[in-house]
């Protein structure tokens, strides 16, 4: 009898085992924006990376002169689709460097819990696990994920472009390692911009374009930020009252309309957005329409197979070239330059900015 209630007691719990398993099998996968490690946590990966790490990335792990950064869209996209057992590795594998493989469990998952913190994934009420092995459950996503059901990031077939909200792209737009591939300087001078012209940034975003403009074209000349987000526009306006910048205007524009005042705009600038419009050319014949007929279309977009444009749109949302060419055809516009200044060894590292080409388009 003893026997038989051991034996019996035994398949309940693996029989419980089961249903358990079973249970978290359906459950979604984890990623790290679901609070997988804590506040304390972090502080003490904090200190650790100090000691351990940041003579190669630098403090904070924004980069070195020996490593890259740890943070940003760069560091992102590398482990974008990964998870975080692989991050785990990578640190136990490679660092510190000459002292590989000692670095603890518990302290490298504090650092990483650090790792995650820097790169603006929330804490939760749970440690980060210390094995690699439960550590694979943990998928690293680089984007956070949309809610199911009809929010305001998605996206309806055939449409293109990222319905972020608008606080969202204040992040992801201000990151300071950015800035430096946007090459602000040189784009201005190569526009050959002049006092008194009005230009239009379309998809302005935090304005890094829209304050440059307004000085280049001052006194008499005007920058509008065309954007459909508000939250984006209240911004710029804040950055240009800082900066006493007077000569900038914001347009609350609508997806497929940028609403320029007519026949005023002599340069429509358009950084890496133009792909987010719906219907390309039916966006352009708007365009065109409102431009003065001296008026410039210019082009700045991610390079078609450039691996971090791959990363984060599908190849229906990314354009090339050659369909620019034939949507500026039908509304009676050629190519009138065409510049470098993205491309290859042109294009800073280190900035998580994809290659990019650079047109011109004029009637």
């Amino acid at each position: 009898m003893t026997m038989g209630r051991r034996s019996s007691a035994g398949f309940v719990a693996i029989w419980a085992a089961g249903i358990f398993s079973a249970a978290l099998g359906a459950q979604p996968p984890r990623t790290v924006w679901d609070g997988v490690y804590t506040v304390e946590q972090a502080k003490r990966g904090a200190v650790l990376f100090d000691e351990r790490c940041a003579e190669c990335h630098g403090p904070s792990g924004a980069g070195g002169g020996m490593a890259g950064a740890l943070a940003g869209a760069a560091f992102s996209a590398n482990y974008d689709g990964q998870t975080v057992g692989d991050l785990f590795d990578r640190n136990r594998t490679t660092m510190p460097p000459g002292r590989e493989g000692q670095l603890l469990g518990p302290d490298n998952a504090a650092i990483i819990a650090f790792m995650l913190q820097f790169n603006d994934f929330p804490a939760g009420q749970t440690e980060l696990p210390s094995q690699g092995m439960a550590l694979k459950a943990i998928k690293y996503v680089a984007q956070k994920p949309v809610a199911a059901g009809p929010q305001q990031g998605d996206r309806p077939p055939g449409t293109h472009q990222d319905n972020t909200g608008g606080q969202e792209w204040i992040r992801r737009l201000e990151r300071p390692e950015r800035i430096p591939g946007l090459k602000i300087d040189e784009v201005v001078a190569t526009l050959k911009l002049k006092p008194g012209d009005v230009v239009a940034d379309i998809g302005s975003g935090t304005g890094a374009y829209t304050l440059p403009f307004a000085k280049a074209v001052a006194p008499t000349g005007k920058a509008l930020a065309v954007d459909i987000w508000p939250e984006l526009l209240g911004y710029i306006k804040q950055k240009a009252a800082n900066e006493n910048v007077t000569n900038l205007q914001t347009v609350l524009a609508a997806l497929d309309d940028p609403r320029l005042p007519p026949n005023v705009v002599d340069v429509a600038f358009f950084h890496d957005v133009f792909h987010n419009t719906n219907d390309r050319q039916a966006y352009l014949r708007v365009l065109a329409s409102q431009l003065k007929p001296s008026g410039r279309i210019v082009i700045v977009e991610q390079e078609f197979d450039d691996p971090i444009a791959k990363k984060w749109d599908k190849p229906e949302d990314r354009i090339t070239r050659e369909q620019v060419k034939g949507w500026m055809a039908a509304v009676g516009f050629a190519l009138n330059a065409e510049f470098d200044i993205f491309k290859g060894a042109s294009n800073p590292q280190g900035t998580g900015m994809p290659e990019r080409w650079f047109v011109v388009y004029a009637r």
